[in-house]
């Protein structure tokens, strides 16, 4: 039970971290930031976004999947 508990953690935070990362850096490019300013802003947006994201995937994950269990129900 501990383990499982420790997988989900792990991966919530793996999957934030890719995601997050992902979109900062997506945004930054659209948004043309100048490579002199790149990094900080980069760094700026993921402090602010990866803690987010993470709390959403611990939180809302588990109750997507059990809804989409009653949704799609295996055969």
């Amino acid at each position: 039970m501990h383990l499982r508990i420790l997988k989900k953690g792990l991966f919530a935070a793996l999957m934030s971290l890719v995601t997050v990362n992902i979109v900062c850096l997506a945004i930054l490019l659209n948004n043309h930031v100048a490579s002199s300013q790149f990094f900080d802003k980069w760094l700026h947006s993921l402090l602010i976004a990866w803690p987010t994201a993470f709390v959403c995937i611990l939180l809302i994950a588990p109750l997507l999947l059990r809804w989409l269990d009653t949704v799609i129900p295996e055969q």
